[in-house]
C-alpha cells in the first residue's frame, strides 16, 4: 500500500490528466440526455472543465491519505453507478438488453471514479485538528433555544398566513371523516386521526368556526415542529462551529417545503421532528453510553420519541426497530439496562398502537401499500413486454383492464385505484402464482418496474418527485397546496374559509408546490431533490467510518431504515422523503464537525 502511495505521488500530474480524459469519455453516459451526444469530449467549455479538473485531482493524489482516497473512491462508483442506470432509464425507457450494454453499464462508473473518487477524497481528508480549531473560534458564542424557537416559528407562520387556515389535504379528508363518524380504519394511523379531530373539535369550541379548527392544528403542528428542530440546533450548536449550525438553521428556516410541510395536514410533519430528536438521541448515546442509559429521562425521553413515531407512521417500525439495535450495540457496557429499555421499547411501539385501534374498533384496512411494487411490476409487464391478447387480458383482469394508467414513477393508479383488491383477499395465491410466472419470464421488467418506482432515492439527476402524484394531466407536483375538504365536514362543522394573508408569498411557495420552478436553479435546485439526502447520508456514513466512529454511524440506523422502507412505498414524493431531508442535515453536520472520540 505504502508503495503504491509513493507512485501515485510521484507520477500525480499523469494519473490526474488521465483521469480527466477517462471522465470525459464516461461523461455522455451518465447524464439524463443522449449518450451520443458530445458532451464533454468535444468543445471548448468542456475542454477547459476537464483541465480545471486536473488540479484538484492532482492535489489530492499528491497530499491524501490512501485511506480517503480509498473511501472516496468508494463513494464515487455508488455514485457513478446509479447516475449511470438513471441516464440509462431516463434516456432510453428500459435497461438495455445484451451483454455489451452490461459490460458498457459497469465499465462508465469504473472510468468515471479515478476523477470524481479523488475529489471526493477532499470530503474524507478534512483534520479533526482543523474543525477543533474553528470551533474554538466560534465556541464563546452561544444562541438560546428561545431564538431557534422563534425563528422557526416566525418562518412557519409567515407560509401559515400565506395559506391561512393551512393546507387540508392528502389524507385528511378520510382521517377527518373517520373522526367525525366514530369509525376508524387501521389504514391510516388511528392516533394521527384522534390527534387531528380534537384538535378542529377544540379550535371550533373556542372560536366557533371549523377554520378556527383548521387554523388551530396548522398553530399546534408550527409550535410542535418548531420546538423539535429547536432542540435539533441547540444539540448541534454544543458540538460543532456556530457557523455550520447557522447554516443547518437557515436550511430549517428557509427551505420552503419545511414551511409548506408544518401548515399541512399530513402525519409526516411530527413523524419527521420526532425523527429528528431520535436521531440526536441517539448521538447523545454513541457520545457517552454510561451517562445516558443512567439517566432515567433520557430512557423516558426515548421511548416516548420511537412510540409517537409507531403512532404517527406504520412504517415508523423502520425507524424504532433500527434505533433499538443501536441502543443495544452501543449500550453493551450498561446490557441490561440497555436491554431493559429497549424491550419495553418495542413493547410500547408494537402493543399501543394495536391497543388504541382495538379501543375504536377500527377495521383492518386494505393490504394493498404492500403491493406497491409487485403491482407496477406486474403492469408493466402487461404494457411493455412482448405477450400475447390472451396473457395481456389475464393480467389486466386483475386491475380492471386498466394497466394503461401504468405511471413508473407512482403506483397508486395500480395499487389503490384500480386493483381488484376483493378478488385478492379471495384467491391471494391465484395473484402470486401470476406474478412469480411473469418474473421467471421477464426479470428485466421487473427489475425496471422496481427501478424507476424509487427512482427519486437513488437517481442523483431523477425530478419524478417534483410530477409523480395526483392525476396524469398535472406536469409538476412537488406538494400539494390546494384544499381537499370532504362534505361531512362541511355539513357538521361548517365551511373553511381560506383566505392568504401574504399572497406575495404564498405565490412564492405556490411556485415550489405546483411548478417545481427550482428545478430551473443550477445547485440550488439540489436542496429539494430526496435523492441528494440520500447521497449526503451516505457520504455521512462513510466519514464516519473512516474517521473509526462505527458506535456513532450506527445512529444514522433509523434514517437507513426509513430509506429502506421508502424503497418499497407507492411513490417517491417529499412528504414521504421528509423525514430524511430533515435529519440528514443535522446528522451530515455532526458527522463532519463534531469531535471525534475513541472508540466504544
Amino acid at each position: 500500500m505504502a508503495s503504491l502511495r509513493s507512485f501515485l505521488q510521484k507520477h500525480s500530474a499523469l494519473f490526474a490528466l488521465l483521469a480527466a480524459l477517462a471522465a470525459a469519455f464516461a461523461a455522455p453516459y451518465l447524464i439524463p440526455a443522449d449518450p451520443d451526444s458530445a458532451v464533454f469530449r468535444s468543445g471548448t467549455l468542456s475542454a477547459l472543465l476537464l483541465l480545471a479538473a486536473v488540479f484538484p485531482v492532482r492535489a489530492a493524489l499528491e497530499r491524501h491519505s490512501m485511506r480517503s482516497l480509498l473511501y472516496g473512491c468508494g463513494f464515487a462508483l455508488i455514485l457513478a453507478f446509479f447516475l449511470g442506470i438513471g441516464s440509462e432509464l431516463a434516456h432510453y425507457e428500459q435497461l438495455l438488453p445484451g451483454m455489451g450494454s452490461l459490460i458498457r453499464r459497469f465499465a462508465v462508473p469504473v472510468m468515471a471514479v479515478p476523477l470524481l473518487g479523488a475529489l471526493c477524497s477532499f470530503a474524507f481528508e478534512a483534520r479533526s485538528g482543523e474543525i477543533r480549531r474553528i470551533q474554538a473560534s466560534t465556541s464563546c458564542r452561544t444562541i438560546p433555544f428561545a431564538a431557534f424557537f422563534l425563528l422557526f416559528a416566525v418562518c412557519y407562520g409567515a407560509a401559515l398566513l400565506a395559506f391561512f387556515p393551512g393546507i387540508l389535504n392528502y389524507d385528511f379528508e378520510f382521517e377527518i371523516s373517520q373522526y367525525i363518524r366514530g369509525s376508524y380504519e387501521a389504514q391510516h394511523p388511528v392516533f394521527h386521526s384522534l390527534l387531528t379531530g380534537s384538535l378542529y373539535s377544540l379550535g371550533i369550541a373556542l372560536f366557533g368556526s371549523s377554520t378556527a379548527g383548521a387554523a388551530a392544528y396548522s398553530v399546534f403542528q408550527i409550535l410542535a415542529l418548531s420546538a423539535m428542530y429547536a432542540c435539533a440546533c441547540r444539540f448541534l450548536q454544543r458540538r460543532v462551529p456556530l457557523p455550520v449550525t447557522l447554516a443547518v438553521t437557515a436550511c430549517f428556516a428557509l427551505l420552503p417545503f419545511h414551511g409548506i410541510l408544518a401548515i399541512s395536514t399530513v402525519k409526516d410533519s411530527l413523524f419527521t421532528g420526532l425523527c429528528v430528536l431520535l436521531c440526536i438521541q441517539l448521538w447523545a448515546l454513541a457520545e457517552d453510553a454510561e451517562a445516558f442509559l443512567s439517566s432515567k429521562w433520557r430512557a423516558c425521553a426515548f421511548l416516548l420519541t420511537c412510540l409517537l413515531m409507531a403512532l404517527l407512521r406504520h412504517n415508523g417500525v423502520f425507524a424504532y426497530v433500527p434505533a433499538c439495535l443501536s441502543l443495544l450495540l452501543v449500550g453493551r457496557a450498561r446490557r441490561k439496562r440497555a436491554l431493559l429499555l429497549c424491550t419495553a421499547t418495542l413493547v410500547a411501539c408494537l402493543g399501543i398502537p394495536r391497543g388504541l385501534e382495538a379501543l375504536v374498533q377500527a377495521s383492518p384496512g386494505p393490504a394493498t401499500e404492500l403491493l406497491s411494487v409487485p403491482c407496477q411490476q406486474l403492469a408493466r409487464t402487461a404494457e411493455r413486454a412482448d405477450i400475447s391478447e390472451e396473457e395481456y387480458l389475464t393480467i389486466n383482469d386483475w386491475f380492471s383492464y386498466a394497466t394503461y394508467r401504468y405511471r413508473p414513477h407512482d403506483a397508486d393508479p395500480c395499487k389503490s385505484a384500480n386493483f381488484n383488491y376483493e378478488r385478492y383477499v379471495r384467491e391471494p395465491e391465484a395473484f402470486w402464482a401470476l406474478y412469480r410466472e411473469y418474473a421467471a419470464r421477464y426479470p428485466r421488467i421487473y427489475i425496471e418496474a422496481f427501478l424507476e418506482n424509487c427512482a427519486g432515492l437513488w437517481n442523483p439527476d431523477d425530478t419524478s418527485h417534483a410530477h409523480s402524484l395526483s392525476s396524469e394531466q398535472w406536469d409538476f407536483v412537488y406538494l400539494k397546496s390546494e384544499n381537499i375538504i370532504p362534505d361531512i365536514l362541511t355539513q357538521t362543522w361548517g365551511e373553511i374559509e381560506a383566505t392568504s394573508y401574504f399572497p406575495a408569498y404564498r405565490n412564492v411557495l405556490f411556485s415550489v408546490a405546483h411548478h417545481a420552478r427550482h428545478e430551473q436553479l443550477p445547485f440550488l435546485s439540489l436542496l429539494f431533490r430526496p435523492s441528494f439526502y440520500i447521497y449526503l447520508l451516505l457520504l455521512s456514513t462513510l466519514r464516519l467510518f473512516h474517521q473509526g466512529q462505527k458506535h456513532r454511524a450506527i445512529s444514522l440506523l433509523p434514517v437507513w431504515g426509513i430509506f429502506l422502507s421508502l424503497l418499497f412505498s407507492a411513490c417517491i414524493i417529499i412528504r414521504y422523503a421528509y423525514p430524511i431531508m430533515s435529519a440528514v442535515p443535522v446528522m451530515l453536520a455532526l458527522a463532519f464537525f463534531s469531535k471525534p472520540q475513541t472508540e466504544a
